[in-house]
C-alpha cells in the first residue's frame, strides 16, 4: 500500500522536488457573510483532527465539498501552520489542497495574502503554487488505495458490463479549478519574477473564462512596474478592453501614469460602467511623471 509518498501530477507544471506529486485555479470573491458560516463546525474539527499533513491531504482529496463554508480565512492559515512539516508531502502540496478547498472559497484573496505574509512557504514553493494556478485547472493524480485503502470492487449482474476492480495499480484523479483571486495573485507573481513572460501570460489568460481572464489580467497590471513603457502601454490598452470594470480601472491608473491624467479621464468618461466613469473624478493629479520617450 502506497501511503507515505503518493504520486500526484499537475498538468503543465514542474515537478515538486523529491516527490512525484504534481499540482495545474480559484472563484468569485464573495462578501463576508458570517451568518452563512456553520454554527456547529464539525467539519473544521475533522480537518484539524488529522494526524498529520498526509492525513489532511487524504481527507481533502476524498471530499473537496464536504467541509462546510466559512469566511474565517485565519482557520486555514492556522491549519497550515499546525500541519507544517508533519508529513511526507511537500508543504506546497498541502497548501495547494487547503487553498483550493471549497470551504474558504469566499475569502480566497485574504487567504492567499495571509499565507504569503506568514512566510510559511519558501519562495520556490510560492513560485510552484503560482505556476499551478495559471493553468486551466489543477489535475492531481494519486494511487486510489492511498485514499481508499480498503479497495473497491464493483460487479454487475449485467453480463455485458465488465467488473471494475481497484488495486495498487489504480490511479485516481482530483480536479481543482483555482478561484479568480488566486489567478490574480499567480499572474502578478509570475510577471514580477520574469517581466519577459508578459506575452506568454497574456496569451494564457485569453483561453480562460471571462472572470478568470480578467483576474489574470488584473494581476499583470498589479505587477507591471518592471515592464518597459511600450509593454506597459500595450498592457493598459488590453486592460481597457476587458469586460470587468475593476480591470479597466486598474488600466486607467496605468494610463494615467504613462500619459497623464487628462487622457485617462477622457477615456473614463466614455466608459459604460458608472464606477469607471467615477474614476475620472478621483484621477490622481500627481501620478504622472513623464520621462524621456514615455509620452
Amino acid at each position: 500500500m502506497i501511503a507515505r509518498s503518493p504520486p500526484i501530477r499537475r498538468d503543465r507544471s514542474p515537478l515538486i522536488p523529491h516527490q512525484e506529486l504534481h499540482l495545474a485555479y480559484v472563484g468569485v470573491m464573495w462578501p463576508e457573510l458570517d451568518w452563512l458560516d456553520d454554527a456547529d463546525d464539525s467539519a473544521l474539527e475533522e480537518l484539524t483532527g488529522a494526524e498529520d499533513a498526509d492525513e489532511l491531504c487524504r481527507r481533502l482529496l476524498e471530499s473537496p465539498w464536504g467541509w462546510g463554508s466559512s469566511t474565517r480565512h485565519g482557520e486555514a492559515v492556522e491549519l497550515l501552520h499546525a500541519m507544517q512539516g508533519t508529513g511526507t508531502l511537500p508543504d506546497a502540496v498541502v497548501a495547494l489542497l487547503v487553498r483550493t478547498c471549497r470551504r474558504w472559497d469566499r475569502v480566497t484573496a485574504k487567504l492567499i495574502a495571509a499565507v504569503e505574509a506568514a512566510e510559511m512557504l519558501s519562495d520556490s514553493d510560492l513560485d510552484e503554487l503560482a505556476e499551478s494556478f495559471l493553468g486551466e485547472e489543477v489535475v492531481i493524480e494519486y494511487p486510489f488505495l492511498w485514499v481508499c485503502p480498503q479497495g473497491l470492487e464493483m460487479d454487475c449482474s449485467d453480463e455485458s458490463a465488465r467488473a471494475v476492480t481497484a488495486d495498487e495499480h489504480t490511479v485516481a484523479q482530483a480536479r481543482r479549478r483555482p478561484e479568480p483571486p488566486l489567478r490574480r495573485w499567480a499572474a502578478g507573481r509570475a510577471l514580477h519574477n520574469d517581466p519577459r513572460r508578459l506575452d506568454e501570460l497574456s496569451a494564457g489568460a485569453e483561453v480562460l473564462p471571462p472572470r478568470h481572464r480578467g483576474a489574470m489580467l488584473h494581476g499583470l497590471l498589479d505587477a507591471a512596474d518592471g515592464l518597459q513603457p511600450a509593454d506597459r502601454r500595450r498592457l493598459a490598452q488590453r486592460g481597457l478592453r476587458n469586460g470587468q470594470a475593476r480591470v479597466r480601472r486598474g488600466a486607467l491608473d496605468m494610463l494615467c501614469e504613462l500619459d497623464g491624467p487628462e487622457p485617462a479621464r477622457r477615456r473614463a468618461r466614455s466608459d459604460p460602467d458608472r464606477t469607471v466613469r467615477a474614476w475620472s473624478e478621483r484621477a490622481p493629479l500627481a501620478s504622472y511623471d513623464a520621462g524621456p520617450g514615455q509620452r
